[in-house]
């Protein structure tokens, strides 16, 4: 009973949502945006900054998965022995 609610409950808030997002892409009186590329100097260094940065998180995140590894396959070996 209790899975069957949980998953109404999404449907009817995904729902609302797509419902919600719908009423402001139709709205008239809104600011309109022009469709052009707008590249400033800023935007492009922070473009160029994006790549290294997720490299370096990258390099980080698997430094300290091999670290706790290790740490877990040390930790069982010593309770098997």
């Amino acid at each position: 009973m209790k899975k069957i609610t949980r998953q109404l409950n999404t449907l009817l808030v995904s729902a609302v949502l797509c419902f919600s997002f719908s009423i402001t892409t139709f709205a008239e009186n809104t600011v309109k945006y022009s469709n052009e590329l707008t590249i400033t100097p800023i935007r492009v260094f922070f473009a160029i900054l994006i790549i290294p940065a997720f490299i370096v998180t990258e390099i980080a995140f698997e430094k300290i998965r091999e670290k706790r590894v290790e740490k877990r396959n040390k930790k069982y070996g010593k309770d098997k022995e």
